[in-house]
């Protein structure tokens, strides 16, 4: 009689784990593995939005690459050729021509900075030319120069320096 008492005790509990225990073990599953997945989802949309920041700073980048590479730059700097003898000296440091290049002097040293050359018509990348500057006594040390150029579609651009002697 034990062993039939206990086959039933068996079928009882095993019945009741079948109704009650695989149910609730189901639920908690399907619970974690909804956590889960919400954890992942939000992970993702993550991801895509860095994803998303990623590309535009890339195209940015290019964007930037390739606005350099149709961009020049007149710059400017004063020479010592040998004792009290200089001559200011433009130079376009970037990838375009550079069309009608001139400068804006302060009328203050406009005496002692020969404009002999400009405007230059065009000055190449890379490219440079001088113009004479007469230094004596009352010439300032340092002034500003504003160099001013056209690329090729015609429009204006310029840079402001300081020189100094």
């Amino acid at each position: 009689m034990e062993l039939l008492e206990l086959w039933i005790i068996f079928k009882e509990i095993f019945k009741d784990l079948v109704v009650y225990g695989f149910p609730t073990v189901a639920i908690i599953i399907s619970i974690l593995s909804y956590i889960d997945s919400r954890k992942a989802e939000k992970i993702q949309k993550r991801i895509i939005v860095l994803e998303e920041k990623l590309k535009q700073y890339d195209l940015e980048e290019k964007e930037k690459a390739r606005a350099e590479e149709t961009m020049a730059c007149v710059e400017v700097r004063i020479v010592n050729i040998s004792k009290s003898k200089y001559k200011i000296k433009f130079w376009n440091s970037g990838k375009a021509v550079a069309y009608k290049v001139d400068f804006e002097i302060p009328v203050e040293v406009e005496a002692v900075v020969f404009k002999d050359k400009v405007p230059y018509e065009f000055l190449e990348p890379g490219k440079s030319f001088e113009e004479n500057i007469v230094v004596h006594m009352g010439t300032p040390r340092k002034f500003k120069v504003i160099t001013k150029w056209e690329d090729i579609q015609g429009e204006s651009h310029s840079k402001e320096q300081i020189v100094t002697i």
